[in-house]
């Protein structure tokens, strides 16, 4: 069973605005990764965000496995060092679920084979 859980992550954006001429420009962007700056995110009533491999919202009061995600992934001592390969950079898993899943096992038949296979021993009974 696998569970995600949301954080937030402070994102900064700098931008130089000239008084004089209007001109605006954005020099410099910062994803802030300390993990003093990234809180557990929440819904609009308050309550973790938390989802489940297919990226369908899970709530504690009705999945245990929710509630026991939460505490692991809020006690920061099992994150990984941020050097390590279990950090990822990429887009959100949110929108794209399958990208950061499990490995699916290979289909060894081609997808446009739909050729059924050959019987030879109903062939023969069938003369």
């Amino acid at each position: 069973m696998r569970r995600w859980v949301r954080y937030d992550a402070p994102i900064m954006v700098c931008v130089e605005i000239d008084d004089d001429t209007e001109h605006t420009e954005i020099n410099k962007v910062v994803l802030c990764i300390d993990p003093d700056d990234i809180q557990l995110a929440r819904d609009h009533r308050g309550q973790f965000l938390v989802y489940d491999e297919r990226m369908e919202p899970m709530h504690g009061d009705t999945d245990p496995a929710t509630n026991h995600a939460i505490h692991i992934a809020e006690d920061r001592t099992g994150w990984p060092d941020a050097d390590s390969l279990d950090w990822e950079e990429g887009p959100d898993p949110l929108r794209f679920p399958d990208l950061y899943g499990p490995a699916e096992p290979e289909d060894d038949q081609d997808e446009d084979d739909d050729l059924e296979p050959l019987d030879l021993h109903e062939h023969k009974a069938a003369h």
